[in-house]
């Protein structure tokens, strides 16, 4: 399937490519993926990347804010021939059973992105002044790659911050010291800096009807990223048979 930049995180600001091929897996794939996709998550990140990386060249060009939407939509049209995700949660609040569609082209949304904020910017962390750029993939796995060898942080999201600040191949240790040992404002400021290059997925709301009937809260925000667990279970729930697909004799 055929994806416009223009309809990722990032709102193509920046690509010389006008969309991307994504493939849904298909079931030697999937068996194949879930053989071997590593369990430990900075391995798993990695492997997901390679898998997306065979679909189309372009992967390696494209922001790390839209390589997370493009590993979920992989996931998405490989569960769902019709974009639409099928899922059922408890309440937390009041444990009743949430069933609920969702449909990609009208419940999931980005948080609006300003070309400002694509054009990168200057800060002052722990009294060092720092380039701060978005980063794309081919760059970002130039420091992923030696977090993943060495295993000194095993927090995705520490490294993807580390990634966005320019410099590591000559001052790693620096940069590294003052984002991990970071205090007080420097703190939310890093903070900050995540929302804005990589929390771009806004959470889905989904109404509990027996909250509402008792007058209480309703909303129950669901994590997008959450979503596609398990291939099997999630074709089978989403992909159910027909009468016609089998005629026995």
């Amino acid at each position: 399937m055929e994806i416009l930049t223009s309809q990722l995180p990032s709102g193509g600001y920046g690509y010389d490519f006008p969309s991307l091929t994504i493939k849904p897996l298909t079931f030697m794939e999937i068996c194949g993926y879930n053989e071997n996709v590593p369990s430990e998550p900075l391995a798993k990140y990695m492997y997901d990347i390679k898998v997306l990386m065979r679909d189309d060249p372009h992967i390696l060009d494209v922001y790390v804010m839209d390589l997370d939407f493009l590993i979920f939509y992989k996931k998405l049209i490989t569960v769902s021939g019709d974009l639409t995700y099928s899922l059922s949660i408890n309440c937390p609040k009041c444990g009743n059973k949430i069933d609920a569609k969702i449909d990609i082209s009208k419940d999931i949304h980005f948080s609006q992105i300003d070309q400002a904020i694509m054009d990168g910017a200057v800060i002052n962390l722990n009294g060092h002044k720092y380039d701060v750029n978005v980063p794309r993939v081919r760059d970002f796995l130039k420091v992923f790659d030696i977090y993943l060898r060495y295993k000194k942080v095993s927090d995705i999201k520490m490294i993807k911050t580390i990634a966005m600040i320019s410099g590591f191949d000559t001052e790693a240790n620096q940069i590294e010291k003052d984002v991990l040992g970071a205090t007080h404002e420097d703190i939310t400021l890093l903070l900050a800096l995540r929302e804005l290059y990589y929390e771009r997925l806004e959470p889905i709301n989904l109404i509990c009807d027996k909250c509402k009937e008792d007058g209480r809260e309703a909303s129950v925000a669901v994590s997008v990223e959450s979503l596609t667990v398990d291939f099997f279970r999630d074709v089978c729930k989403n992909c159910p048979i027909d009468g016609t697909k089998i005629l026995f004799k």
